[in-house]
């Protein structure tokens, strides 16, 4: 196949895939905020602001066979962020729920409810009249380009926010600069500037700014503004492991987009039909607590093991002991989801030698992973990028690597059980005969970011090293709000896109 012709259709349906709203948000994630010392976010305020965000489209009929969510009561109608089932699914998608009932996990029918536990289908950023993309630019930005006080400046860094010196403990922004064709700019602010930089850079443009940890700016020779040493730090992603496996028989998968006629085919349909497989992209996951997946003695062994790394003087004295606490209630509660497992169909390692072979990928995804990382700018430069630690599988008690590792040996079974089951050729890596200790390499060798970020300006109160108050304005500050998956405390037990619209 022409290289060049099949790189431009793997980055379509990359992109596709990639850029996908998964609507749905998680109810205890909200309600638990409060515990934490958050006012005025919870589950109730959450949804709806979410649902002002979404018009919803029901599912076709078609949808519906393959489990799509329409229960109407539970989505917006009205918003701007066009949502709706996909119009396409593999062949794969109900042998996967077939398998995951016949373990006794249910079919959620309504993702949206806030209740994730089960098995279910994405409703995705598609707008059903072109089945194409429906996103923040064509959503918000294009619909108010045109007013003549919304300026969009791209390929422009900002450099900092510049500061007044502290009055009462207060700094104000005075405006902002940055650089647009290598000259750099200043504009003025008459109100609010507010920080959408995400959580890899708004910690950085904070430090830059004079905000942050006296320490960290001391030794790159930034003047302090504000002391807030919570800047870039309880840094909190979502983990995955892959797993992938050889189907018998004859199915449709993205390892089909390797023939340069049959890419070019599908290519040509959605073109000229907007359906077909580039319509689509992966649809079917599940969510599952820790009791689902974790047999009952090693839960106890691995939270024994938790509790004893919980009374080290380290964590006990931590100003995020409460969320710690927290995080530890979640383990045993049967309605928060722990474990999220993606089908893919297609093939996601190296190393497959069969010819025109099919395969299928599952991906365990740990949803409340203990490791902590930190992000922080490494020079008074924008164009220096920040350091970035996501202290992977750095965890309280081993924690993390213990429950990726119950995740694997649970996806197993997956593998082996009912429908899919019945479709899987064999297992190609890892494999069920594995030892813990190579499983444990494996995860080390293959665990990577789901890219779903968050936590380095947190909304917290400041004694709990939090950025910014429940009005998402930065302490110390006057007029600077942060708003992007930098202010989330905690990890979301989801996909955060629906609730970072809201």
């Amino acid at each position: 196949m022409n290289q060049g012709f099949k790189n431009r259709v793997q980055r379509f349906a990359h992109g596709l895939s990639s850029k996908s709203l998964v609507t749905h948000i998680w109810r205890y994630f909200y309600i638990d905020w409060e515990k934490l010392g958050i006012t005025g976010w919870d589950w109730n305020t959450i949804r709806d602001a979410v649902n002002a965000a979404e018009a919803w489209t029901p599912p076709t009929d078609y949808a519906k066979l393959h489990n799509a969510d329409n229960v109407a009561h539970n989505h917006g109608r009205h918003g701007y962020v066009k949502t709706t089932a996909y119009s396409y699914y593999y062949d794969l998608v109900l042998p996967f729920f077939n398998t995951m009932n016949k373990l006794g996990v249910v079919t959620n029918y309504s993702e949206a409810s806030g209740d994730l536990i089960g098995a279910w289908t994405y409703t995705a950023s598609v707008d059903p009249q072109t089945n194409t993309r429906s996103y923040s630019t064509n959503a918000y930005y294009d619909r108010i380009s045109s007013r003549p006080n919304i300026v969009c400046l791209t390929g422009a860094y900002v450099s900092r926010v510049v500061l007044s010196d502290s009055k009462n403990g207060v700094s104000r922004a005075m405006g902002v600069e940055f650089y647009s064709s290598g000259q750099l700019f200043f504009v003025s602010a008459r109100r609010e500037v507010i920080l959408s930089a995400g959580a890899l850079q708004t910690p950085q443009i904070l430090e830059l700014s004079g905000i942050g940890n006296p320490n960290i700016l001391r030794k790159l020779g930034i003047p302090l503004k504000v002391d807030l040493p919570g800047v870039g730090e309880n840094l909190q992603d979502h983990f995955t492991v892959t797993m992938g496996a050889e189907l018998h028989g004859h199915h449709i998968t993205a390892d089909d987009l390797s023939s340069e006629h049959f890419a070019q085919e599908r290519l040509r349909e959605y073109r000229e039909t907007r359906r077909g497989m580039l319509s689509s992209t992966l649809s079917s996951l599940v969510f599952l607590p820790a009791s689902t997946f974790i047999p009952a003695d090693t839960m106890q062994r691995m939270l024994a093991s938790l509790d004893r790394a919980l009374q080290t003087p380290e964590i006990k004295n931590s100003p995020y002991k409460q969320w710690y606490d927290l995080q530890r209630a979640w383990l045993e509660n049967d309605g928060v989801a722990q474990l999220e497992i993606i089908l893919f169909p297609s093939y996601m390692h190296v190393g497959c030698t069969k010819e025109n072979a099919k395969h299928y990928t599952l991906s365990v995804f740990l949803q409340h992973a203990w490791s902590r990382g930190t992000v922080h700018a490494t020079s008074t430069s924008i164009f220096d990028p920040p350091e970035i630690d996501l202290a992977t599988l750095d965890s309280p008690g081993d924690i993390d690597m213990t429950m990726l590792l119950e995740a694997i040996k649970y996806t197993f079974k997956v593998m082996q059980a009912g429908a899919l089951g019945d479709l899987t050729a064999k297992i190609v890596a890892p494999l069920p005969t594995w030892s813990d200790d190579r499983l444990r390499e494996y995860i080390r060798s293959m665990v990577k970011s789901a890219f779903h970020q968050i936590g380095t300006a947190a909304m917290l109160p400041r004694s709990a090293n939090g950025v910014v108050d429940s009005g998402l304005k930065v302490y110390g500050t006057a007029n600077v709000r942060v708003a992007d998956a930098s202010i989330l405390p905690i990890h979301l037990g989801s996909h955060p896109q629906a609730t970072l619209y809201g």
